[in-house]
C-alpha cells in the first residue's frame, strides 16, 4: 500500500482524489491547501486524514510515498522540488512548469534523486487515445499528411472553471490549460516539435490570458500541425484533434468522441464499443513504477517536450516584434 499526499485541492485535485481513494493500492495520508477550510473539509471527506496548509509540512512526512501536485502552474516548480528533495515520488499536474527553465530543473532534480516522476495527462489512459495510437502504429491511416487542432471557446475561463488564476496571462489561458493535452499526444505518437510559427492575440487588459492563436508546428519528421485557437465566438465550445491520412482520417472531438473517415467519406462516430480499451490505469501504473516495476507513464521527459513548445508559442509575439 502506497501512502499519498495531495497538494492543491481545487477542481482538478478533487477529481484525482477520488481515483486514489478508489484504488486498492493507494491510501491518502494527508491533504494540503492554502484554503484552511477546504483542506479540513477534504480531509474529513477522505476519512479524517491530516489536513495541512503548508506544503513543506506535507512533503516532510515520513509516512508519505507519493506526492500529487495539483496547484496552479506557477507553483509547480517550488512544490515539486520540495517533494523531490524529501525523496517522494511525484505526480504533477500539467503543464509541467510555468517556464522552460523550471521544467528543465524539475526533470534534472527528479533524475538525480531517482524518484518516479510523471505528469497527470488523463487521455493516454483512455480508450480514445489507445484507439488512435493503435491505428497510427499499425499505419492504418496510410501516410499522415497533416494534423489539425481546433480549440474554440465561447468564454474563457469556462463557467465551471472560475478560479483566480486560470484566466490570467501569467499562468492561465487555453494555451497552458488545454493545448498541452494534445501536444502530448502529438510528441508521443509522432516525435519532437522542431519549429514553431505562431501569432497570439491578447485582450487589451494586460492581466488577462490570450483570446486567439494561429500556429503552425513542424515536427522532426517534417509533419506539420495547424492550431486554431479562439475565445469569444458565438458557437458552443469545440475541441477537435484530427490526424489526416491518405487512407483514413481519425479525429478526437470534445475529449471523448472518436470519428473516422475513409477516402471520400465524411467523418462518422466510432461507437464506444468499437474502441480499443486502454490496458493501463494511471494510478496502477504509478504504483508499479514506485515499486520498481516497468510501467507506462508520461514522465517529466515527455513533459519537457511539451514545455518546449509552450515556451516557443508563448514567446512567439515577442520574437515577431524584434
Amino acid at each position: 500500500m502506497k501512502k499519498v499526499g495531495i497538494i492543491g485541492l481545487g477542481v482538478v485535485g478533487q477529481r484525482l482524489i477520488k481515483e486514489f481513494r478508489a484504488n486498492p493500492h493507494t491510501e491518502i495520508d494527508a491533504v494540503c491547501d492554502v484554503n484552511k477550510t477546504l483542506a479540513a473539509e477534504t480531509a474529513d471527506a477522505c476519512g479524517g486524514v491530516t489536513a495541512l496548509t503548508d506544503f513543506e509540512e506535507l512533503v516532510q512526512r515520513e509516512s508519505i510515498d507519493i506526492v500529487y501536485v495539483a496547484v496552479p502552474p506557477a507553483y509547480h516548480h517550488a512544490v515539486v522540488l520540495a517533494a523531490i528533495a524529501n525523496g517522494k515520488h511525484v505526480l504533477c499536474e500539467k503543464p509541467l512548469a510555468n517556464s522552460l527553465q523550471e521544467a528543465e530543473e524539475m526533470l534534472a532534480k527528479a533524475e538525480q534523486a531517482n524518484v518516479v516522476h510523471a505528469i497527470h495527462f488523463p487521455l493516454p489512459y483512455n480508450a480514445p487515445f489507445t484507439t488512435i495510437k493503435e491505428r497510427v502504429e499499425k499505419e492504418e491511416l496510410g501516410d499522415v499528411r497533416r494534423i489539425s487542432l481546433k480549440l474554440h471557446f465561447d468564454v474563457w475561463p469556462r463557467v465551471w472553471q472560475q478560479t483566480p488564476w486560470i484566466g490570467t496571462r501569467e499562468q492561465g489561458g487555453f494555451i497552458r490549460e488545454i493545448l498541452p493535452h494534445y501536444l502530448q499526444m502529438i510528441v508521443h505518437m509522432f516525435g519532437k516539435v522542431t519549429k514553431v510559427d505562431a501569432q497570439i492575440e491578447f485582450p487589451e487588459d494586460q492581466e488577462k490570458s490570450e483570446i486567439g492563436l494561429i500556429a503552425r508546428l513542424t515536427l522532426e519528421n517534417g509533419l506539420q500541425v495547424l492550431v486554431d485557437g479562439l475565445v469569444g465566438q458565438a458557437e458552443k465550445e469545440k475541441i477537435a484533434f484530427t490526424i489526416h491520412g491518405t487512407n483514413q482520417t481519425i479525429a478526437l472531438e470534445d475529449w471523448r468522441i472518436v470519428k473516422q473517415a475513409q477516402r471520400g467519406e465524411e467523418l462518422t462516430i466510432v461507437e464506444p464499443s468499437d474502441l480499443t480499451p486502454s490496458p493501463v490505469d494511471l494510478i496502477d501504473e504509478f504504483v508499479k513504477a514506485a515499486e520498481g516495476e516497468e510501467a507506462f507513464l508520461i514522465d517529466f521527459k515527455e513533459g519537457l517536450l511539451v514545455q518546449e513548445v509552450l515556451e516557443s508559442l508563448l514567446t512567439s509575439n515577442k520574437t515577431a516584434e524584434k
